[in-house]
């Protein structure tokens, strides 16, 4: 065993997509300040009232208020007592979801990617002072990551999720209300989109969605009889490929998506494509920046 002294666990990174990730998180951050936060103490104003040097407003004093804070000057001119209320200083609360179905993780590119993405989303609430917390989910089943093993990109080991489950989409998710609430999922799964957008955005807070994209993904590579394996349940089927049905496929791909970006708008969630096949620090300046899924560290 060494005798040599324990890194940061941050510094301590066990594959290229996480360092990648870490990286990243230095020149982009969370959209931390698109709006004010109410959560714990720290650096970021909130939309509450504590105890930081900008005044707010004035309410009436009531019995047990801190003597501290009565408006003294008021009470000169008017002989009432009223207390000054001062703007909160909180740090924002970071609720990060990873998708990890099988078609999360069935290419290099994607689970590489889907790796960046987490600690990206970690390193940047940690930049920011944010509590974070993290949780793995496939379908109806979620299970909390220690953010110790996200930090240090070991948590996919970690996971007590076993066996195939059948294509859906994330539920029963842990969303703390007045987050900043982070899902890394490629959408992949039938059904109605308000449905898993509608509970992000509940209770307040802010919504991204990072949804993993390979670009031949879009349209099938194959032409004529192959062998089509579903990567979720592992069911097979033999299917002709002509270029008729390859036009279709492209079609209801970009319908999907579209259906998908539709509901963002609608629900106020930030969803944006992240293509796997260039740097992450590359893709974060792009779409995501335009989109507001990032920002710019100062």
């Amino acid at each position: 065993m060494s005798n040599a002294p324990a890194a940061n666990p941050i510094a301590q990174t066990t594959s290229s997509p996480h360092r990648e990730g870490i990286e990243a998180a230095r020149r982009y951050r969370l959209p931390f300040g698109r709006q004010s936060w109410r959560g714990y103490q720290g650096a970021w104003q909130g939309a509450g009232t504590g105890s930081s040097i900008d005044f707010q407003d004035h309410r009436a004093y009531a019995p047990g208020d801190d003597p501290r804070y009565i408006h003294w000057a008021a009470y000169a001119r008017t002989g009432q007592l009223t207390m000054k209320l001062y703007r909160a200083e909180v740090s924002p609360m970071v609720d990060v979801v990873v998708d990890v179905s099988e078609s999360m993780t069935f290419d290099a590119a994607k689970a590489a990617r889907t790796e960046a993405l987490v600690a990206f989303a970690v390193a940047s609430a940690d930049a920011a002072g944010a509590p974070v917390r993290v949780f793995a989910a496939r379908g109806r089943e979620t299970r909390p990551v220690p953010v110790e093993s996200a930090r240090a990109g070991d948590w996919r080991g970690r996971l007590a999720l076993v066996g195939r489950a059948l294509p859906s989409a994330p539920s029963h998710l842990p969303w703390r209300a007045g987050a900043l609430k982070v899902l890394v999922c490629d959408l992949l799964f039938p059904g109605d989109p308000s449905l898993l957008l509608s509970a992000m955005s509940a209770g307040g807070g802010s919504a991204v969605v990072f949804a993993p994209a390979l670009a031949t993904e879009a349209e099938p590579p194959l032409r004529g009889n192959v062998e089509l394996v579903d990567c979720e349940s592992g069911e097979k089927r033999h299917q002709r490929i002509d270029d008729d049905l390859a036009a279709r496929y492209g079609a209801a791909y970009e319908r999907h998506f579209e259906l998908w970006d539709e509901s963002a708008r609608r629900c106020g969630a930030t969803l944006v494509r992240v293509p796997c096949e260039d740097a992450l620090v590359n893709v974060l300046g792009g779409e995501a920046l335009v989109r507001g899924a990032v920002e710019v560290t100062r």
